[in-house]
């Protein structure tokens, strides 16, 4: 079968419906990733509150325990496809499966690009194709945006990145012992184009006016030299965008495993009570 390639764009906030009858089960809110490998094992579905006052949890979808059709996803009633049966056909450690989007996204060297914000995939093998990055309005506006390949995606790394927050706990942020997390990427990103942004655009009209300089152009009025000088501001505002979107909590990626981890661990519990005969 031919490969499609999807996002996780495309199918979140998606309406989710049984097979059989057609009834709503809630919409496609968070995309589970492999452990150790770069695809996607399904995704979450937030279901509604019962009498809207009573909390029920995120129902889990195998990637394939479902299709699409007419603009919803259709969750099949196999054993397989969802919660337990799902987890156990996919032979994972659910505990340890990764949320990618929203995630930090840290070259070997070091540096941050940015933030999880779109993944493709493969619909059959959930193998990642690629991501791009996410820096907040204000700094995409300033920055632009990467789009990067799955051979330059290293994976997910512990003990860097931004704070995880612990099981239970909503929030991990400023807690110096809160494990920390991102994704890794090669440090050959660097060298990919940054689509859109003012730092790009400046950086093409700089090129134009090196170019111009070397045919010795007599209308260029703007030395190399001047143009790096004003570019500094650019740079600096850069980094204090980055910075501020932060601080403030744009991107919050520990409030958001908090939560997967917390349903991570209640569904494990009942697993491991199912798989006893408790009640």
């Amino acid at each position: 079968m031919a490969s499609q390639i999807i996002t996780t764009k495309s199918l979140f906030g998606m309406r989710a419906v049984t097979q059989a009858k057609g009834k709503k089960i809630g919409k496609v809110r968070r995309f589970v990733f492999h452990p150790s490998e770069k695809r996607v094992i399904g995704f979450t579905v937030k279901r509604p509150d019962a009498a809207l006052m009573f909390h029920r949890k995120d129902l889990f979808v195998g990637l394939n325990g479902f299709h699409v059709e007419d603009g919803q996803v259709v969750v099949h009633e196999d054993s397989d496809a969802t919660d337990k049966g799902a987890i156990k056909a996919l032979g994972v450690d659910w505990e340890s499966c990764v949320i990618w989007v929203g995630m930090p996204a840290l070259t070997q060297s070091g540096e941050l690009l940015g933030y999880i914000d779109v993944v493709s995939f493969d619909r059959q093998t959930g193998a990642v194709q690629s991501f791009t990055t996410e820096n907040g309005a204000a700094s995409n506006a300033i920055l632009g945006k990467r789009s990067v390949p799955a051979r330059l995606i290293k994976g997910f790394k512990r003990g860097v990145g931004a704070a995880i927050a612990p099981v239970g706990e909503p929030d991990a942020a400023g807690d110096e012992a809160a494990e920390t997390g991102a994704i890794l990427v090669s440090d050959e990103v660097l060298e990919l184009p940054v689509e859109g942004g003012a730092a790009a655009a400046a950086g093409k009209a700089t090129a134009v006016v090196a170019h111009k300089a070397k045919k010795g152009a007599a209308k260029v009025k703007v030395s190399a030299s001047q143009q790096a000088e004003r570019a500094k501001p650019t740079a600096q505002k850069v980094a204090k965008a980055t910075g501020e979107a932060v601080e403030a909590g744009s991107f919050a990626v520990g409030k958001q495993l908090g939560r997967a981890s917390g349903m991570f661990s209640a569904f494990k519990e009942e697993f491991q009570k199912a798989s006893k005969g408790e009640e």
